[in-house]
């Protein structure tokens, strides 16, 4: 764990080195696959169309590489309008998947009162946009609660010594799922209900079974919910796809937790490229490694054809690209080759609506 930078975790999760990495180190690393033929039944909701799902990491009213890698040159605040640009190409390709909202970003505050260094006015805008624009169409999760530092619960500060990754290896479960509750009550707070947890880099993949069950008891003493789950497992476009897989059940509650991974990497994190000028073409080569012009070659076929979930992942401060809004710009040409490749054939579901067909594939 000591010999790789959080930065390299950071971005490794989304091209799922990272398991890799750490499994020589903690000795454990679930592939979580499943017989790549897995049928999806009809149930509710069903179109017989091939699902696609968006995963978008990190967000926040503020960059959070800002803090994260101290040095890391973007401005601090995410600007609304920029926001609304997000959520118009969401409306415009009709998008779906999941979408973060961090409840504590940086160690600032919460976002339920109040951060510092950021404008009410400014984190207000940012939360109408979340409630109004993007809520309807991705399920929201909290990144346990800073994506940085672990929260005291019991004195309130931020533990500097002890990120949230370390955290949870040692922590009790009970502690997790008083953690994980007080996420999911901030973000109810502020009028968004949140079906399931992303993990910040790969927390938890040491203690699988305890977070997935402290996840389970959280969102049942929020929501009192059956069907949750989780975003821990990343594939990148050249390694071994993950299927979803159901991590937990409660037999006396009828609940279920399941792993919902993505496969595909985050082609829009060019911000480690030192000449800004090769960022356009890091993009576009990223997307013709998804999909081909023609559809024919690419990961998400490879995907379609092998049975495995089309779950794509960025993140906030990809998209944002250092306040340049490049990655944005190659989501829009990604969004735009799908839909001419695939047409009426594949939509855009949530992930929570990944993990309900794959668990009546199961039934």
């Amino acid at each position: 764990m000591n010999k790789i930078t959080r930065r390299t975790l950071l971005k490794y999760t989304s091209t799922g080195l990272a398991a890799g990495v750490l499994s020589g180190s903690i000795g454990k690393v679930l592939a979580a696959t499943m017989p790549a033929n897995v049928k999806v039944s009809p149930g509710p909701g069903f179109t017989g169309k091939i699902p696609f799902s968006l995963i978008i990491d990190d967000g926040s009213p503020v960059d959070p590489l800002f803090y994260e890698l101290p040095g890391y040159e973007t401005p601090f605040l995410v600007p609304a309008r920029f926001t609304r640009r997000v959520a118009d190409t969401f409306d415009r390709f009709d998008l779906q998947g999941k979408f973060t909202i961090i409840p504590m970003p940086s160690c600032l505050g919460r976002i339920d009162q109040s951060l510092k260094r950021v404008p009410q006015d400014h984190l207000l805008e940012f939360l109408k946009l979340m409630r109004e624009r993007v809520y309807p169409r991705f399920d929201i999760t909290p990144e346990f609660l800073t994506h940085l530092s672990s929260y005291d619960l019991k004195t309130g500060n931020y533990r500097r010594h002890m990120y949230e990754d370390t955290w949870i290896t040692q922590a009790p479960k009970e502690e997790i799922v008083e953690y994980f509750t007080l996420a999911f009550q901030i973000l109810k707070n502020v009028g968004i209900e949140s079906t399931g947890i992303t993990s910040p880099w790969v927390s938890g993949i040491d203690v699988e079974d305890k977070y997935a069950q402290a996840l389970a008891d959280a969102q049942w003493n929020i929501y009192k919910r059956k069907l949750t789950w989780y975003f821990l497992y990343a594939a990148s476009d050249n390694e071994k796809p993950y299927q979803c897989n159901v991590k937990y059940k409660n037999v006396e509650r009828g609940q279920v937790v399941v792993s919902v991974p993505a496969n595909a990497g985050d082609i829009f994190w060019s911000m480690d490229l030192p000449e800004k000028k090769d960022r356009p073409k890091f993009v576009k080569d990223g997307i013709d490694r998804l999909v081909s012009p023609d559809g024919k070659t690419g990961r998400i076929r490879q995907l379609i054809d092998s049975g495995y979930p089309v779950v794509i992942v960025t993140h906030w401060q990809s998209l944002f690209t250092q306040g340049t809004e490049l990655g944005l710009d190659g989501l829009t040409l990604l969004a735009e080759r799908i839909k001419k490749v695939f047409g009426s054939t594949f939509e855009w579901v949530k992930c929570s609506e990944m993990a309900r067909r794959y668990v009546e594939s199961q039934s």
